[in-house]
């Protein structure tokens, strides 16, 4: 597979979204815009989510130009819908590819796709909100990379339980955070991890509204070494979002999880 062709793909999903603007004030922090409690934080890697990414990539002292090309998306249902009450359970199913493209490379091929699926439930208790999700993560390398770099591939297929908890303490801010713990993995891992993060949304202005989005993400096999992502941009219609994104610490590729890297670039990127 080729980064053209995962572009191809990924279009009509990301320019599809743009003719549906935002509209009046912020929508409730700790609520998806369907109304689900429980806000995805979109500027989290680890979220399934339509994504293309232009990045500049330091892993180990090699430079190059990398490209991500993320799909993922989820299925949502009520179990108890009531606004007016304290207490909202929801459900969901939903699951996303990560891919890796070299740009530097004469055919832009795949570098690293992994995987994610996972089943959720979601709660609203008076003004907070919550989310447990068991999930699948597992992981390759392209073809073309095994055969030009040698490369061995290792096995990071596991399953675990996040639990994390969100809430908003100023106008426009939600914060969140919560353990996981590893339930089954392909190889000895360290079980336990930690997931923090804030994101923020003004007002209307215009046809647009300013955001930025930090994510921690530390982990017990590497040392408790945090992976960081940030991101400050435009959202631009119904979940859909333009912005400059930074990241560094442990890799967010799968195949390469033990090695540091630092990515800076333009980030394109789709939440239903």
């Amino acid at each position: 597979m080729s980064f053209a062709s995962a572009l191809l793909f990924l279009a009509p999903a990301l320019c599809g979204s743009l003719s549906a603007q935002t509209h009046g004030a912020p929508r409730d922090p700790i609520r998806d815009r369907n109304g689900h409690p429980f806000r995805t934080p979109a500027g989290s890697p680890l979220e399934p989510a339509h994504r293309i990414a232009f990045y500049r990539g330091v892993r180990d002292s090699v430079r190059n130009g990398i490209a991500l090309a993320d799909i993922g998306d989820r299925l949502q249902f009520w179990i108890r819908r009531d606004p007016d009450g304290s207490v909202e359970w929801a459900g969901a199913i939903h699951g996303g590819a990560f891919s890796r493209f070299d740009l530097g490379g004469p055919d832009q091929s795949l570098i690293e796709v992994h995987y994610r699926i996972g089943a959720l439930l979601r709660a609203r208790l008076g003004a907070l909100a919550a989310r447990a999700e068991i999930y699948h993560v597992s992981s390759h390398l392209g073809d073309e990379f095994l055969l030009d770099t040698g490369t061995e591939p290792i096995s990071t297929s596991r399953e675990g339980l996040e639990v994390l908890v969100q809430g908003s303490p100023l106008s426009g801010l939600t914060v969140y955070g919560g353990p996981g713990v590893l339930l089954r993995s392909s190889r000895d891992l360290e079980r336990v991890s930690f997931r923090a993060g804030a994101d923020w949304e003004s007002s209307r202005l215009a046809h647009a509204r300013l955001y930025a989005s930090l994510d921690l993400f530390g982990w017990a096999e590497l040392g408790w070494e945090p992976a960081l992502a940030a991101e400050v941009g435009a959202a631009l219609g119904r979940g859909t979002k333009i912005g400059f994104g930074l990241g560094f610490g442990p890799s967010r590729a799968e195949q390469f999880f033990r090695e540091s890297e630092r990515l800076l670039g333009l980030s394109i990127s789709h939440v239903r």
